[in-house]
């Protein structure tokens, strides 16, 4: 079987929660594990989240992370321009990209990994979690299923990052939400907060993405990649 995981977003707590509630189903040796992405940003402990998934990957090494767009953003944030100081005392000059990962939840990852130099702040994030950040897998494919963090881009159409360095499977929202295009196997991924907390599920899709950082219960699927069972949905909601 697979279990295939929302986005987590520093939501540390509510892991460890279904986690337990995974555990307890058991899971078998040979089960296999699929975390969706975005494991940063916004909750309450990133780093804490970073240090459990490294932990699960050492205990079962059949897991698979993808990488999300927020991981993207703080790999390319660490690689892109250094910040500088400003003129003006106590204010900070970052680039553009760096100030787009720190106002969409970079901050919150910064805090927990307790940095007080923001000229310096990749240094205070171990070695072990950018190793672990940059093995991350823009996809995984099985045989009837297709984990992708944001989506796959419909034949022939194009959208918004169309003709940029942007990978729409880290990105893309619309026109593959909308699509009912047949993408060979089943297109599971997060990404986009589903409505009511309820994962999303149609015949070509399913979103697991049920925003548990923003209070809604964070959502595992269970799949059975030989097609002779239907998705069972696991879900933990924050305290």
């Amino acid at each position: 079987m697979i279990y295939a995981i929302g986005d987590i977003h520093g939501q540390v707590s509510v892991l460890g929660g279904l986690l337990e509630t995974l555990d307890g189903l058991p899971l078998a040796p040979e089960d296999r594990l699929v975390f969706i992405g975005d494991y940063v940003d916004r909750g309450e402990d990133s780093r804490a989240v970073i240090d459990l998934l490294i932990e699960i990957g050492e205990r079962r090494p059949n897991t698979v992370f993808l990488r999300g767009n927020h991981e993207q953003l703080m790999l390319d944030s660490r690689d892109g321009p250094r910040p500088e100081p400003s003129r003006i005392p106590g204010l900070i000059l970052h680039s553009d990209i760096t100030l787009n990962w720190l106002q969409n939840g970079g901050v919150d990852t910064l805090l927990s990994y307790g940095v007080d130099d923001f000229l310096r702040w990749w240094e205070f994030v171990p070695e072990s979690h950018w190793h672990f950040i940059e093995r991350t897998q823009i996809e995984f494919v099985g045989e009837r299923h297709h984990f992708v963090h944001a989506g796959l881009l419909p034949p022939l159409q194009t959208w918004e990052g169309t003709g940029t360095s942007y990978d729409p499977r880290l990105w893309i929202r619309e026109p593959f939400l909308s699509s009912d295009h047949d993408f060979a196997r089943i297109v599971v991924f997060g990404h986009t907060p589903q409505r009511n907390g309820s994962p999303l599920v149609q015949g070509n899709k399913i979103g697991i993405d049920t925003g548990a950082v923003y209070g809604g219960p964070l959502t595992a699927v269970r799949l059975d990649d030989t097609g002779a069972d239907e998705p069972t949905f696991y879900q933990v909601t924050p305290d």
